[in-house]
């Protein structure tokens, strides 16, 4: 079974932090804008088996490098 890919966020900003985003961590999903800019479609991205997380709006740059990198190393394999 293949490692899938997973998506980084930003933490909750708490009122002490001042608005100043800390670190990434792991994230539920990749959100729908993720995928559209990847372009790969939520049916696809379920049947190569991508974490999704449709509650999510915001759409980082580096998830989408993510999904890009994972298609291209699906496609040299298959």
């Amino acid at each position: 079974m293949s490692v899938t890919a997973r998506p980084y966020v930003k933490p909750p900003r708490h009122i002490s932090d001042r608005g100043v985003a800390g670190r990434l961590r792991l994230g539920r999903g990749f959100s729908e804008c993720e995928l559209s800019k990847a372009g790969i479609s939520v049916e696809k991205a379920r049947r190569i088996g991508l974490p999704l997380d449709l509650r999510r709006r915001s759409c980082h740059e580096w998830n989408i490098k993510i999904l890009k990198e994972h298609l291209s190393k699906l496609s040299e394999t298959s």
